[in-house]
């Protein structure tokens, strides 16, 4: 048993490695357009799937940080551990986890695209929010709110792009692999 149990944590570890390899890598090889990446996905996916609660937050935040300092040192050539303002943003991670705690009852593909959806708007509002409150180019009013999230609109169907195509690829591999492999599924690994 304990066997099924680190067969399903390392394809599931699997998959989050594989999407925060194409976060890195896919950008300067083939372009896309900003915002279009898999960390909405990647946090929905294992708050959904990983068994212990300490994996469900860890694994996903350490993705996401070990991906930053690789992107940062891509684009700035500078090691960055944090940048400012990144609580806001690993702040909705965490919130995606819980949100994808509970997606794991009902894992649909209808379901999926309203949970990642749902984070690609809790995204925007949240990041442009922490954006307009932590940085002095928008003065501190409602025009200055106002004008933060209208500077967001350009990225934000990319948020919308980059979580639904990601939640699709991530969810529908790792249900395809559970029929498949009925040893990856819950019931069978616990």
């Amino acid at each position: 048993m304990k066997n099924k149990i680190t067969l399903r944590f390392g394809v599931l570890a699997g998959i989050v490695g594989l999407a925060t390899v194409a976060r890195v890598a896919v950008p300067p090889l083939l372009g896309h357009p900003s915002n279009f990446a898999p960390i909405g996905a990647l946090a929905l996916f294992s708050g959904c799937y990983f068994s212990g609660r300490l994996q469900k937050f860890l694994v996903p935040l350490l993705a996401v940080w070990f991906g930053d300092i690789l992107v940062n040192m891509l684009y700035t050539g500078k090691l960055m551990l944090f940048y400012p303002g990144f609580y806001w943003q690993y702040g909705c991670y965490v919130l995606f986890v819980l949100m994808g705690m509970l997606l794991s009852k009902r894992v649909k593909p209808l379901n999926i695209a309203g949970m990642s959806l749902a984070s690609s708007l809790i995204f925007f509002l949240v990041s442009n929010f922490g954006c307009w409150i932590g940085y002095t180019m928008y003065p501190h009013t409602l025009a200055g709110l106002s004008a933060c999230y209208v500077a967001g609109i350009p990225f934000f169907g990319g948020t919308i792009a980059g979580d639904l195509f990601y939640s699709a690829l991530m969810f529908g591999a790792f249900e395809l692999a559970q029929r498949r492999y009925t040893v990856l599924s819950l019931q069978e690994a616990a």
